[in-house]
């Protein structure tokens, strides 16, 4: 049994429930389309890039699925990505999977035309809308191969260049993609009472990570003021990708924002930097206003702690949303290439 069974899709269903199968239905097409480019090399850039916007799909329902109370756990989650994976695998040949794909997706589209027809706010119709348009592209891509006219997928990469996603990173896969988008890094920082809440609230962030491959940060860690009211961190998780800041290097600078940049945690930008430096630095490599530095400062002055995630791309409302459950109040700032930590 598979997510791609036509009672799920039949008959009539509330809004809160379309938003669930819709969904569900991307975590499952992730999960189809990563196996496929690992199947299929000739084909590995065109699968990869549906793959691609699966996910981006999965990020683009979460928000509307939570304000209307639906949560699908880690555990659903992969559990549907694996139901994807094993549905490739199930065929040998690239014609029978583009066939069954064409086929078994034709089942989606009344799904997907409700959700837009009936939906309460033009937000809701637009994400109807656009789940119809990139199940069509991935069947003008499979058809095109089919009759031996290959539009390469070009409406596939039209749907993720609307959205802000670049063929580069569209054709790069998710476990690559950290080493190759150093320029769609972001730091979200989430403020939380105590210290305490913080470890708290990073260790989950941390558990959640783990507990899927389908959920991915770079690097998270916490900042605070000690007894003495100077600034100490400490990270946990993986690493920046090779062109990108490390969270080490993010949290230093965020640090360093309340003396002006002389304070920079863990000998940041080499130790010597002064404020005219470090100000330059954290207005172009972290993307900060003047706003943002008063509001950070009067944070960490008045004792509270931050949790500092690095996120890749897309995956930024996720994280933001997980911190927010957890008590939170995030905010995300984009950085700039720098060399990692």
């Amino acid at each position: 049994m598979t997510f791609m069974e036509k009672h799920r899709f039949a008959g009539s269903h509330t809004e809160k429930t379309l938003l669930k199968l819709s969904w569900e239905g991307e975590f499952f097409g992730v999960g189809l389309f990563e196996e496929l480019a690992k199947m299929y090399p000739e084909h590995a850039d065109e699968m990869t890039a549906c793959a691609t916007m699966e996910w981006f799909n999965t990020h683009y329902c979460e928000p509307f699925a939570h304000d209307a109370g639906i949560h699908v756990t880690l555990e659903t989650a992969e559990k549907l990505g694996r139901e994807g994976a094993a549905l490739a695998r199930h065929f040998h040949t690239f014609e029978s999977i583009a066939k069954a794909t064409i086929e078994e997706t034709k089942e989606v589209d009344p799904l997907f035309k409700r959700l837009g027809k009936g939906a309460g706010t033009p937000e809701l119709k637009a994400l109807g809308d656009d789940l119809l348009d990139h199940e069509n592209a991935m069947r003008d891509w499979m058809r095109s191969e089919l009759d031996g006219k290959s539009d390469g997928a070009a409406k596939v990469f039209e749907y993720l260049e609307r959205h802000g996603i670049t063929r580069k990173d569209a054709v790069t896969p998710r476990e690559d993609r950290e080493d190759s988008a150093g320029d769609q890094q972001q730091l979200v920082l989430a403020f939380f009472d105590s210290e305490d809440e913080a470890d708290r609230a990073a260790n989950a962030l941390k558990n959640w990570e783990k507990a899927t491959e389908y959920m991915k940060v770079d690097a998270i860690g916490v900042l605070v003021k000690d007894k003495d009211g100077n600034p100490k961190q400490h990270k946990l998780g993986r690493k920046a990708g090779k062109r990108g800041m490390g969270v080490g290097v993010a949290l230093g600078l965020v640090a360093a924002i309340p003396t002006g940049g002389l304070s920079l945690v863990g000998g940041v930008l080499g130790g010597g930097a002064g404020g005219g430096i470090i100000g330059e630095f954290f207005h172009k490599g972290l993307k900060m206003t003047d706003e943002d530095a008063a509001r950070i400062a009067g944070e960490l002055d008045a004792g509270h702690a931050a949790v500092g995630v690095l996120t890749w791309d897309f995956e930024t409302g996720a994280v933001a949303q997980i911190l927010k459950e957890l008590g939170g109040t995030p905010q995300a700032h984009k950085v700039a290439k720098v060399t990692a930590d």
